[in-house]
């Protein structure tokens, strides 16, 4: 299985129970608390599984391609999650919570790769 079908196989998993959670929930903080920790979850698992297929070739100035995939599984990931809650009344709420989760994510896959110039040797899970 490609790691972009696993990844997808894994945000939807993350949506769907998302959606699940969005129809019984009682308030903006519980609904939030759930979209942005699925959204938490599904970043580290990107960061993860990208950093882990580049660790042999990712040098100093090459990372170019994981932040790119990464940005686009972040948004791939984020308007999903948007869509899935577009009904909701906390959808307001919990879309400046999964920008501000997009926004805390791209500074840990930052950390990361700043983290693996300084020891190649390092792995993913420094930031987790």
């Amino acid at each position: 299985m490609s790691t972009e079908k696993l990844l997808d196989d894994r945000c939807y998993g993350l949506i769907d129970q998302v959606k699940i959670r969005a129809s019984d929930a009682q308030s903006a903080e519980e609904l939030t608390e759930c979209a942005g920790g699925a959204l938490d979850r599904f970043a580290r698992l990107l960061m993860t599984d990208l950093l882990s297929e580049n660790n042999s070739t990712l040098e100093l100035g090459k990372d170019a391609a994981v932040k790119r995939r990464f940005a686009e599984g972040l948004d791939r990931a984020g308007a999903a999650l948007r869509e899935a809650l577009a009904e909701s009344k906390y959808r307001h709420t919990v879309s400046q919570v999964l920008q501000r989760k997009m926004f805390e994510a791209e500074s840990m896959l930052r950390k990361a790769l700043k983290a693996r110039v300084a020891d190649p040797r390092s792995i993913a899970t420094q930031a987790l």
